[in-house]
This record gives structure tokens, C-alpha cells and sequence, in this order.
């Protein structure tokens, strides 16, 4: 069994956290568990709209059938494990109003499990200009209910309107709100894009990312091929320099989501995030396994 992760001694503590996702295809317990056992000890909990759900075949928490005592039973459970929630996965597209309350509703969700960061996503640009006037304006009221709540909202990259650094700092430029920032997954702008290299990428945005994905692949542009962390194309050591040169202090959380056609076990899963810790030992990011 694993200890838990230790931040490194000769500079500010190293958030690091997981996504159940790194055990793609399991319940989330199930990841928890798993999680724990690597040394986990801060993870994220998935709570997107069920359509997403079905999109991607994922279980997702459902804050609009959560009471307070179901909430304080999940902290409760993750408290049993040793892990403490820092994010919420809500995926809602915040430049679509109609999604506007069911994302609102995972910002409460958020403040009530204790977590600091919900993840959005933020979809393509609408052409019509008055339309684009009411979409930033609706992220600017999501900004100020999530500053209201203590949580920050962290737009995913992701295909749309933050498909690059690029064009997610000008995104965030145009909504101008403090709350709301980028989750920057350093594999997903491979998978989105042809020729960018995240390495380079991220130096046109690092001074507004809130919260990091840490994610490699050995694939191209529409390939699913994220494997363990050091095993693919992302240059982390180059990433992380850049990230800490702008003074990022946030959460850097593994999602290591796996390879298209690979059925592995719940042990597959877990040796691929412990081999992906070692490797954030190595390029110096965490340090040793606290005793």
C-alpha cells in the first residue's frame, strides 16, 4: 500500500490530486479506493449532467437529488478513505444559458462538499453578436455566484472556445472575471488540435490557469491513447516550469483516462497511476512518500 503523497519540502505544498477517471470505466468507489491505495489523498468528484454521462458511459453524482445529509454522507465516505474532495467535474457549457442552473446548482454542490475548483466546459463561439453579449454576460453572473459560494469556476480545454491556450486566454479576456479561470489539460490539446505542443501552449495562458489536468498521450490529433504520465508526447518538466514561472499555486490533479480497445483490471489501473506518481517524483514536481 502505497504512502501518501508529500509536496516537496523546498518550495509551496504541491496540491495533487485525482480524478476517478483514472480508473475509467469503474464506479467511483471503486477509483476511490484504488486512489487511496496509491497515496492519494485530494480527488475529484464527477458531477455532470446525466447526458454526459450516457455520452461517455460514466457514473456521475446528481447534485439536484442530493440533500444536505447525502452530501455530508460522501464527504463521509471520502473522509473514511483518507481523501478529501478539491474539485467538482461539471462539464456544463457555461456560453449555454439553458445549462446555466444545472451548472449553478454544482457550484453549491461544491461549496457544500468543501471542494475549491468546478470544472466547466465552454462550447463554440455563437456568431451572432448579441447573442456572444448574452453568453458572456451569463459566464460573468456564474463568476459571481461561484465567488459568492468560495469555489472558483476553471473552463476546460476542451473542442469550442477553449480548443487552445490561445483561445481560452482570449475567452477569459472577454469575460474579465477573477473567478473564472482555465483547468488546463495538458493532454487534451494534443487530442484536439493538430501540431500544437502544450509545452509551447501553455506559456500564451499560464497566468489565468486555476487548476491543471495532468494527462499524457501517445497519440495524435482524435486518438484516445492516454497512457501513464512519462510515456507519451507531454513535456510535464516544461509545463510545470512554465505554470510555476506565472506563479500557478492550484491543484494538479492526474486524469489518466487509458487507451481505446484496453480492458484492464482494477490492479491495471492502479499500477498505471503509481507508475505516473514516480514519474512526478522523478521530474521533481512531488516529493517522497511522506512515512
Amino acid at each position: 500500500m502505497g504512502g501518501p503523497v508529500a509536496a516537496r519540502s523546498d518550495q509551496a505544498e504541491v496540491v495533487l490530486a485525482a480524478s476517478p477517471f483514472c480508473f475509467f470505466g469503474f464506479d467511483p468507489f471503486v477509483a476511490y479506493r484504488g486512489l487511496a491505495e496509491a497515496g492519494i489523498r485530494r480527488v475529484e468528484v464527477p458531477a455532470f449532467p446525466a447526458s454526459q454521462g450516457i455520452r461517455w458511459g460514466l457514473t456521475t453524482f446528481a447534485p439536484e437529488l442530493m440533500a444536505d445529509a447525502d452530501v455530508a454522507a460522501l464527504r463521509g465516505h471520502l473522509a473514511d478513505l483518507g481523501l478529501e474532495p478539491v474539485t467538482v467535474a461539471a462539464l456544463c457549457d457555461v456560453l449555454d444559458p439553458g445549462q446555466a442552473d444545472a451548472l449553478g446548482r454544482r457550484i453549491d454542490f461544491a461549496a457544500r462538499l468543501g471542494a475549491s475548483t468546478v470544472i466547466a466546459d465552454a462550447g463554440q463561439r455563437d456568431p451572432d453578436a448579441e447573442r456572444w453579449r448574452r453568453a458572456i454576460a451569463n459566464v460573468r453572473a456564474l463568476g459571481r455566484r461561484a465567488a459568492a459560494a468560495g469555489v472558483q469556476i476553471a473552463l476546460e480545454t476542451h473542442e469550442g472556445a477553449t480548443r487552445t491556450g490561445a483561445s481560452s486566454r482570449e475567452l477569459l479576456e472577454e469575460v474579465d472575471d477573477p473567478a473564472v479561470g482555465l483547468n488546463y489539460d495538458t493532454a487534451n490539446i494534443i487530442y484536439y488540435n493538430d501540431d500544437v505542443d502544450p509545452a509551447l501552449d501553455v506559456r500564451t495562458v499560464a497566468d489565468r490557469v486555476r487548476h491543471v489536468h495532468l494527462k499524457d498521450t501517445a497519440g495524435g490529433r482524435g486518438e484516445w491513447q492516454f497512457c501513464a504520465l512519462g510515456r507519451g508526447r507531454v513535456d510535464f518538466p516544461a509545463i510545470i516550469a512554465a505554470l510555476r514561472a506565472a506563479g500557478f499555486r492550484g491543484t494538479y490533479s492526474l486524469e489518466i483516462e487509458g487507451r481505446e480497445g484496453e480492458d484492464l483490471n482494477r490492479a491495471g489501473h492502479l499500477a498505471r497511476v503509481r507508475e505516473s506518481i514516480e514519474y512526478l517524483r522523478q521530474i521533481g514536481l512531488i516529493g517522497a512518500p511522506a512515512p
